[in-house]
């Protein structure tokens, strides 16, 4: 009888790990899996998901729809480790954890979050964000940099709702809970960002939102709620052609009209997540002003970071070296320049030199 369970025990196992999580649900252009086996495939439509799968795109977007109904869309230049997913379907319960490490990844919870919020953990490469069952936007830069933006739940016939995320760093954390609301955390060692309302258009809202098939609402106060949102957010989702659209799938250009939006020659959504992080950047500037203030240096040697500036007359000179690494730089002193230096474990970020027009110096020495 033992020999029996353990079989029937090692059956059950072995179905479960090898068991897909969720399928590639839209696609555009080149993508990429790779898996712990080392195996590497190509993302198209149906592609089975794995845990521990990494997704990454090229030139295109890549959209996954997990077994619990999360989804995760990703534009060109993206990576996204999925470390872990377990789910119930009897009970609508189980835990995921994702990492965005570059680029633009957009977030839709699914039963996970609704059920199991506490097992939800997404992360970036500065920030770790603890989900309340709503959408959001995550937009990573080189050097792990993250802007959070909180997005509304909407459905197609308009009903809407905001839940609210965490964003938390190793020096503290944000609660966010308005539609469009948005922090930026630039290191792990760093604060994120007081929050701020991002001023968004009609336009902006209709490609950053996830639309999911009505659902049945337990209460009565639930659609009331979910409808409030919609009316602050002056939508009429019956009346915008463009949230009906699949913006990542392919449109048959057989069926396209002399009027018809060529979706295929333009990446709305990474437009519109620049054009806010455009915004934020120069927002948030504001609040890293007593920091830089706080950071700038003159002349001599730093004994906190081990920088060294020297005042050549017409340029500055910047100096550092550990052990291993070297760098020297000669820099006029009619602009104004933000340094991010990574050398080996050392990491200092917007130190400051000089004053005039702005110049970002970001240098990785590793």
């Amino acid at each position: 009888m033992r020999i029996l369970s353990f079989i029937i025990l090692l059956i059950i196992t072995s179905n479960t790990a090898f068991a897909n999580i969720g399928k590639v649900s839209e696609h555009k252009g080149s993508g990429l899996i790779k898996r712990t086996t080392g195996d590497k495939v190509e993302t198209n439509l149906e592609t089975d998901v794995f845990s521990m799968d990494e997704v990454s795109t090229g030139q295109g977007r890549t959209g996954i729809t997990f077994v619990d109904d999360t989804k995760v869309e990703l534009t060109e230049h993206s990576k996204l480790v999925i470390d872990e997913f377990v789910y119930d379907p009897n009970t609508n319960t189980g835990a995921l954890s994702l990492k965005a490490s570059l680029g633009s990844v957009r977030y839709a919870s699914g039963q996970i979050a609704k059920n199991s919020k506490q097992n939800v953990k997404i992360s970036t490469p500065t920030a770790t964000i603890a989900v309340r069952g709503t959408d959001f936007a995550m937009i990573i830069d080189e050097l792990g940099g993250s802007t959070i933006l909180l997005l509304p739940s909407c459905d197609t016939t308009g009903l809407c709702y905001v839940g609210e995320i965490e964003v938390i760093s190793d020096a503290g954390q944000v609660i966010m809970n308005q539609a469009f609301q948005a922090t930026r955390v630039e290191a792990p060692e760093s604060k994120p960002f007081k929050p701020i309302l991002v001023d968004v258009n009609e336009s902006m809202i209709s490609n950053l939102l996830i639309l999911s098939p009505p659902k049945n609402l337990n209460t009565e106060e639930n659609a009331n709620e979910r409808k409030a949102v919609a009316d602050v957010l002056d939508i009429d989702f019956l009346e915008i052609d463009i949230l009906n659209e699949d913006l990542l799938s392919t449109k048959d250009d057989d069926n396209f009209e002399e009027l018809d939006v060529d979706y295929l020659a333009q990446d709305f959504l990474s437009d519109v997540l620049d054009a806010i992080n455009k915004v934020l950047a120069e927002s948030f500037l504001s609040q890293l002003t007593d920091v830089f203030v706080k950071k700038k240096q003159k002349t001599g040697q730093d004994t906190e970071t081990g920088i060294i500036i020297i005042d050549n007359g017409t340029f500055w000179e910047f100096r550092r070296e550990d052990t291993n690494n070297f760098v020297r730089l000669r820099l006029s002193k009619s602009s104004e320049y933000i340094i991010n230096l990574t050398q080996g474990d050392f990491v200092t970020r917007d130190y400051i030199i000089g004053d005039g027009s702005l110049n970002n110096i970001d240098i990785y020495q590793k």
